[in-house]
């Protein structure tokens, strides 16, 4: 929905301002420049369209998790959709999809 959307924006807004203070505090003025350009430019395409190339770096603000708080897993989809004891997963020996898990 748009509002959530808005309300995700506005928390990535707000993680903006607190890096940049910080950035800035270190003399670090090149990070900061880059680091604001990038994600204004982002906040903007995000409004405009609802997508942006690496929208996953602002999935914790999406799914307004809070910092720090694991993201989802496949295991946390599948017992939200089908409860604790209707499903069955089966995983082959590919490395990749364990760490979904």
């Amino acid at each position: 929905p748009k509002e959530q959307l808005e309300g995700a924006c506005e928390r990535i807004e707000a993680e903006l301002e607190e890096q940049l203070a910080v950035l800035r505090s270190e003399d670090n003025t090149l990070a900061a420049e880059k680091l604001e350009q990038r994600t204004r430019q982002d906040l903007e395409l995000i409004r405009e369209t609802g997508y942006c190339q690496g929208m996953e770096n602002y999935s914790r603000h999406l799914a307004g998790r809070k910092s720090g708080e694991a993201p989802d897993t496949l295991v946390d989809y599948l017992s939200g959709a089908f409860g604790d004891s209707g499903w069955l997963l089966v995983v082959d020996e590919s490395h990749v999809t364990l760490p979904q898990l």
